[in-house]
């Protein structure tokens, strides 16, 4: 996701970097005149206005884990997202501005996003992975929650086991509560990109939002894919699918079909189902599920 630019207006009179933006007043180009013959001084003198990063970085540290997201501070620093990530990845050197905008940032108040405290991260790469099989990209959900795509990916493919930050958790149980009764494809995912993320998925073998509940996916000791070998699950599997494959012979369409199963099923499940009959071919369960 590209932030977009910082206007001149977000920075105050006499700073050079509203003059870079455009503004030609008296006091931005003083500002700017002041910069450059401050910057002859500091080179004269075997200075510079460049520094490591090191100290920003560990500045931004300190704010992601009282809970402050990315965005926030990089709102209040006013730096560009490639030079907040970049001072993250302690690459090159920034300007000796940015390390001070960066080190005046105090924390907002960040109750409602959790503290930096971690938790058990089960629930939050399930809920990741749940939404990927029901066909949500990993570009998509990090538009909607504001975060870099690599980071859903890196998050979706950690094992089960790890821990992550409250806030980061809060932000994925929402995104899931928001997401998991959409269609992707009804909410700005293109039909081919959603697809293609629903067939990695079931390589992988992650189930789709139909196979969880609230408890399930923070339940240890709950394993879908166990699930699907119970005798009692596989005959309520089976007797579903006749009924889906009855009311698609009679010429329902897979959102009529789930329309009257109240949502029992996801779309993708019954679609599935319906051109398996349709054209005689069968899958594995699991990829059916996912």
């Amino acid at each position: 996701m590209t932030r977009p630019a910082i206007p001149a207006e977000a920075f105050e009179h006499g700073d050079p970097r509203r003059y870079r933006r455009g503004c030609r007043c008296r006091l931005c180009t003083d500002g700017v005149t002041a910069e450059v013959l401050q910057g002859r001084y500091l080179r004269a003198t075997g200075r510079g206005r460049s520094t490591t990063p090191e100290r920003a970085a560990r500045h931004i540290a300190r704010l992601r884990n009282v809970g402050m997201p990315d965005m926030e501070i990089m709102a209040d620093a006013l730096v560009g997202q490639d030079v907040f990530y970049r001072i993250v990845r302690l690459a090159g050197t920034i300007h000796r501005s940015t390390e001070i905008r960066v080190l005046a940032v105090k924390p907002r108040d960040t109750e409602l996003r959790g503290s930096g405290i971690h938790i058990p991260g089960l629930g939050t790469v399930r809920r990741l992975r749940a939404l990927a099989a029901d066909g949500w990209t990993a570009a998509e959900l990090g538009r909607r929650s504001g975060k870099a795509k690599q980071f859903i990916v890196y998050l979706q493919n950690q094992p089960e086991g790890i821990t992550v930050r409250r806030w980061v958790a809060t932000y994925v149980n929402d995104l899931y509560t928001d997401l998991s009764p959409l269609k992707p494809e009804d909410n700005g995912v293109a039909a081919h990109f959603a697809q293609r993320t629903r067939d990695r998925a079931a390589a992988k073998g992650w189930m789709g939002t139909a196979w969880w509940d609230d408890e399930s996916l923070d339940d240890p000791d709950f394993d879908p894919a166990a699930t699907l070998a119970e005798p009692s699950f596989l005959d309520r599997a089976a007797l579903r699918r006749e009924e889906i494959i009855h009311l698609a012979w009679h010429g329902e369409t897979p959102d009529q079909i789930v329309a009257r199963l109240n949502g029992e099923m996801s779309i993708s499940t019954v679609r599935q189902i319906v051109q398996d009959w349709r054209t005689g071919q069968k899958r594995d369960r699991r990829q059916v599920a996912a």
